[in-house]
C-alpha cells in the first residue's frame, strides 16, 4: 500500500457503507506525536469524547498515558472498564449525574475521580452530597477566559477558589481552563493569543496566593491550544481530537504533526442528472453541525456539495461519467468527534487489511448510570 494510497482498504467488498475505518497505526504516530509536543507522558490527561473507543485508550495506557478527560457517563464508565488511573468528568454534574459519580467513586476507590464545578450553587449541592455519603470529592474550578460556554470568569473566581479551598468535603485540585474559541490559524498568532488570553489567568492564581490559596495543578487547553500551552511547563494539557484528527483542525493548526486516522468509506448510490452523484452519507452517518461541505471526498476535492438529507449527500462534480453506481470513495470528516458517535462500531485497517472492529462503547449517554 503506497504512502498516497494509506487510507484504501484492499478487499472492498467486505465493507458495509456508511462505514467508519480507523488506522491503528496512525493512531500511534498521533500517539506519539502527543507525547513529543508534551515533552513527559504525565503532563497529558487527553479527552476520550472524539472516539469513545476503550481500544484507543488501551493504546494511550501502553505508552504510559494513565489519566484522562471525558464528558459523559458513558465515557466514565469505559475508562472504569480500561483501569486508568484517573478519571476527570469534564462536565460540571447536575444533581442525578453527581450521584452517579459518587457512586462510581464508591465502587472504584482505587481510580482517583475528579470533576469541575464553576458556581457557588454547585459547590454548595456537591459538598452536602459528599457530606451525606461520608465521600470527598476531589475538583477543579473550571475558568472561563474567553469562550464563554462553561467556567467562571477570572475577575469573579478567587471567591469561589477561596470556598472550594476551606471546605472540608472537597480536595481542591486546581483550574481547569478549556480555551477551544482560539482558532487563530498562523501559529506565532494562535500563541500571543493564548498567551494574551491566558494572563487573566495568571493574574488570578496571583490573587488566590495573596488570599492564602494554593493552585496545586492547572489543566489548560485543547487541540488547537495544545501546542502553545506545551510550551508552559507547569500546564497539564488535554488534548482530544489530536487521536484520529480531522479537516477542521488541519485547516486551522496545517503545520501540526497529527494525521488523520479515521475517515468514512461512502458509496455512490445514484446518478439522478447529468454531474450530479448521490452518496450514501446522510446527516445519520457524519457530523452536520457545519456548513456543507462537512467532509472532503478524496478525488473529488473539486467537488460542489449541493446539499444533504438523512441518508444522502448530492455532489455535483464535472466528471461524474467516470463513475458508476456501487463505486466506493473515501471522505475525510470535518469534525470527527459528533462523526464518531454516530457508529456503534468501526472496521480497523493494516496496510489495507480489515482486521478486528472496535467497538465504540462510550456512544451511549445512558449507559453510564449506576444504582445504589
Amino acid at each position: 500500500m503506497s504512502k498516497e494510497n494509506w487510507y484504501r482498504v484492499k478487499d472492498q467488498a467486505k465493507l458495509t457503507t456508511p462505514a467508519l475505518l480507523i488506522y491503528p497505526n496512525r493512531v500511534k504516530q498521533n500517539i506519539e506525536s502527543m507525547i513529543a509536543i508534551s515533552g513527559d507522558v504525565n503532563r497529558l490527561i487527553p479527552h476520550v469524547k472524539t472516539y469513545k473507543m476503550p481500544a484507543i485508550v488501551n493504546l494511550q495506557m501502553s505508552y504510559g498515558i494513565k489519566e484522562f478527560k471525558c464528558a459523559t457517563l458513558g465515557e466514565l464508565k469505559m475508562l472504569i472498564s480500561c483501569k486508568v488511573k484517573h478519571i476527570l468528568l469534564a462536565m460540571q454534574p447536575t444533581r442525578e449525574k453527581m450521584i452517579q459519580f459518587l457512586d462510581a467513586q464508591k465502587q472504584n476507590p482505587e481510580i482517583i475521580f475528579s470533576t469541575l464545578v464553576d458556581n457557588s450553587y454547585s459547590l454548595t449541592l456537591f459538598s452536602n452530597l459528599a457530606e451525606n455519603q461520608n465521600q470527598k470529592i476531589n475538583l477543579w474550578m473550571d475558568v472561563n477566559n474567553g469562550m464563554n460556554r462553561t467556567g467562571i470568569i477570572p475577575k469573579h473566581a478567587a471567591k469561589l477558589y477561596m470556598s472550594l479551598h476551606n471546605n472540608n468535603n472537597i480536595n481542591l485540585k486546581g483550574i481547569h481552563v478549556y480555551d477551544g474559541h482560539i482558532r487563530t490559524i498562523e501559529l506565532q498568532k494562535r500563541i500571543e493569543q493564548c498567551n494574551n488570553d491566558f494572563q487573566s489567568v495568571k493574574d488570578l492564581i496571583a490573587e488566590i496566593q495573596k488570599l492564602g490559596g494554593e493552585v496545586p495543578e492547572q489543566i489548560t487547553g485543547g487541540s488547537p491550544s495544545f501546542y502553545p500551552h506545551s510550551m508552559v511547563k507547569t500546564n497539564r494539557l488535554s488534548p482530544g481530537t489530536t487521536l484520529l484528527w480531522d479537516l477542521g483542525y488541519q485547516k486551522i493548526w496545517n503545520e501540526s504533526p497529527f494525521i488523520n486516522a479515521a475517515i468514512l468509506a461512502i458509496r455512490l448510490i445514484s446518478k439522478p442528472n447529468t454531474n450530479i452523484l448521490c452518496f450514501d452519507l446522510g446527516h445519520k452517518a457524519v457530523a452536520s453541525e457545519t456548513p456543507l461541505p462537512r467532509v472532503e471526498i478524496i478525488g473529488l476535492e473539486g467537488a460542489l456539495h449541493r446539499g444533504q438529507s438523512e441518508e444522502h449527500l448530492i455532489v455535483e462534480h464535472k466528471d461524474a461519467d467516470n463513475y458508476k453506481v456501487g463505486d466506493l470513495f473515501y471522505a475525510i470528516p470535518y469534525h470527527i468527534c459528533p462523526t464518531v458517535a454516530k457508529y456503534s462500531k468501526a472496521y480497523t485497517v493494516n496496510r489495507g487489511d480489515l482486521g478486528v472492529f472496535w467497538e465504540i462503547e462510550a456512544r451511549d449517554y445512558q449507559q453510564g448510570i449506576y444504582k445504589s
